[in-house]
C-alpha cells in the first residue's frame, strides 16, 4: 500500500509566494515536459505505417529533398527529422565514410567513350564533402550543411546521435556527446 505521508524540513520559503520553490517548479516543467515527449510518440508511431509520399501529401514531410522551403522554420524541422529517419536504413557499423566505386579521384576516364578526363567528378566532390563533414561531427565539432539530402545522409552513418538545428538557409550538425 502506497502512503501519501510527505517528509522533509518545511521552511518558509516553501510558502513564500514571491520567489517560487525552485524544486517545485522543475519538478512540474519535467512533468509537462514528459507528458509533451509521450504526446510526440504517440503521434510519430501512428506515421510509422504511412509511406514518404503519404507524409508529403499530408505535409509532415517536405516535398523536396533539396532547398529548404521558405516558410521552414526548426522547430518544424525537428519533427520532419524524426519522421524523416524513420525511413533511413542505417549504413553497417564497418562502414567509416561515403565512398564506393567511383568516390577516389582518378584523373583518367574511359579512353573508348570520352578520351582523357582532368578533374574530379561531381560524385567525388560530393563524397570528400561529406567524409569532411563525418570527420568534423565526429571529432566533437559543429559542421553545416546545406541540402535536406546531405543531412539524410549523415543521418546513415549516424541516425541516434546526429542532431541538427535549422537556421534560416542552412543547418547546423553535430553529434549528441555520451559524456556522462
Amino acid at each position: 500500500m502506497k502512503s501519501n505521508v510527505f517528509t522533509g524540513l518545511i521552511e518558509t520559503d516553501d510558502f513564500n509566494t514571491y520567489a517560487p520553490n525552485e524544486n517545485r517548479l522543475s519538478n512540474i516543467s519535467d512533468s509537462i515536459h514528459h507528458k509533451q515527449e509521450c504526446l510526440k510518440k504517440k503521434e510519430f508511431n501512428t506515421y510509422k505505417g504511412l509511406s514518404l509520399e503519404e507524409l508529403r501529401e499530408m505535409k509532415i514531410v517536405s516535398n523536396t529533398n533539396g532547398r529548404p522551403t521558405a516558410y521552414l522554420t526548426d522547430e518544424k524541422w525537428q519533427t520532419e527529422f524524426i519522421v524523416r529517419k524513420m525511413f533511413i536504413l542505417p549504413h553497417p557499423i564497418s562502414v567509416k565514410k561515403l565512398g564506393g566505386k567511383y568516390s577516389k579521384e582518378s584523373g583518367m576516364w574511359n579512353d573508348e567513350t570520352q578520351g582523357q578526363y582532368s578533374g574530379t567528378t561531381n560524385w567525388q566532390e560530393y563524397c570528400a564533402f561529406m567524409n569532411d563533414v563525418l570527420k568534423n561531427i565526429q571529432s566533437g565539432q559543429i559542421d553545416y550543411c546545406y541540402f535536406i539530402y546531405q543531412i539524410m545522409e549523415l543521418a546513415k552513418f549516424h541516425l541516434k546521435d546526429l542532431r541538427t538545428k535549422y537556421c534560416d538557409g542552412y543547418w547546423e550538425v553535430w553529434l549528441e556527446r555520451k559524456d556522462g
